[in-house]
């Protein structure tokens, strides 16, 4: 597979740090040199729009080659991997006029990172079989660490064997053990909106039982530690509250793509004619900063606003208890 071309679309937060770990591991890369927008979002591999640029000139100085237009950069790909924000940005890298219906050869592959809507996936691998184009749904979690460490967990959906064909990419980009072959075109999408409907619940319910204990006169901190070694544990008490929220850090996704993916949950229930009562209520409580206008900003603001309701700091408290920034 190492003699295979890689394009990539899509060099966000995210995309970027998973381009360049590829890059470093050896892979052949084709990335944008048409777009400077595209250099946009950070990660701990690229902290900022300096040492973005200096990387993304180190690939295309160390081989990688460089396409002057997305026409281009499809033609001259044998896999083409995306990274972008919603299907309605896939939609566009396929459908349009310049896209990869119109441009891939026969016999690409496409590996969709994207946390996608599965109806859309599935619809857009009908149209590319058609001309011989094989399409694999394969979002992504882990943030912008897991990108940067190449310790991602990939839930991939589309066919078998052509999932077994390019399954060294997979491993290249994320962990062995948590790489996942999931069943048919749209599983990936399926899971990754359950997984992070679960981890939105997980955040929110956190949230309320650390302002409860706040208000009782217990420092967050200490039940934050407290609850991760009892039942109520999950990833927000035992990595973003102590590594993120209490220090007062980015969490590096926003609030309304957050929403976006409880709403695709939501979907895929009335789908499969599953009740989705949690989901129903998780989904109007991350409305809240949304219709309050802080849907664009970083996932903090849903701490922000219970810190406004319940007058509890969590959002950048020191050991102490107090506000850092």
């Amino acid at each position: 597979m190492k003699e295979k071309k890689i394009g990539f679309l899509g060099l966000g937060s995210m995309g970027f740090p998973i381009a360049y770990g590829l890059f470093r591991s050896g892979w052949k890369m084709v990335i944008p040199v048409y777009r400077p927008c595209s250099l946009r979002g950070y990660s701990p591999i690229a902290p900022d729009q300096e040492t973005k640029q200096e990387r993304f000139m180190e690939m295309l100085s160390g081989g990688a080659e460089g396409a002057e237009s997305q026409e281009n950069l499809i033609e001259s790909s044998d896999v083409l991997i995306l990274s972008l924000p919603t299907s309605k940005q896939v939609e566009e890298v396929v459908l349009g006029d310049d896209g990869i219906l119109n441009h891939a050869a026969e016999g690409t592959i496409v590996i969709d990172l994207t946390s996608a809507d599965a109806e859309s996936t599935r619809k857009l691998s009908g149209l590319l079989e058609k001309r011989g184009i094989e399409f694999l749904d394969a979002p992504i979690s882990g943030g912008t660490i897991g990108a940067s460490k190449q310790t991602l967990s990939v839930m991939i959906g589309g066919k078998k064997e052509v999932y077994e064909q390019v399954k060294e990419i997979f491993d290249t980009i994320g962990s062995s053990e948590k790489i996942f072959y999931l069943g048919p075109s749209g599983a990936g999408n399926v899971a990754k909106c359950a997984n992070n409907f679960l981890s939105s619940c997980c955040f929110a319910a956190t949230t309320e039982a650390l302002m409860v204990c706040a208000k009782a006169g217990i420092d967050p901190q200490v039940a934050a530690r407290l609850i991760n070694s009892s039942g109520g544990s999950s990833t927000a008490t035992s990595h973003k509250f102590p590594n993120l929220i209490f220090p007062g850090k980015d969490m590096g996704m926003s609030v309304n793509l957050m929403l976006k993916d409880i709403n695709l949950f939501l979907e895929a229930g009335k789908k499969y004619r599953v009740p989705t009562f949690i989901g129903d209520t998780t989904y109007q409580l991350w409305n809240l900063p949304v219709a309050e206008g802080h849907g664009g900003e970083d996932l903090k603001a849903f701490i922000e606003m219970y810190e406004r309701l319940c007058q509890v700091p969590l959002n950048g408290i020191s050991a102490e208890g107090k506000k850092t920034k």
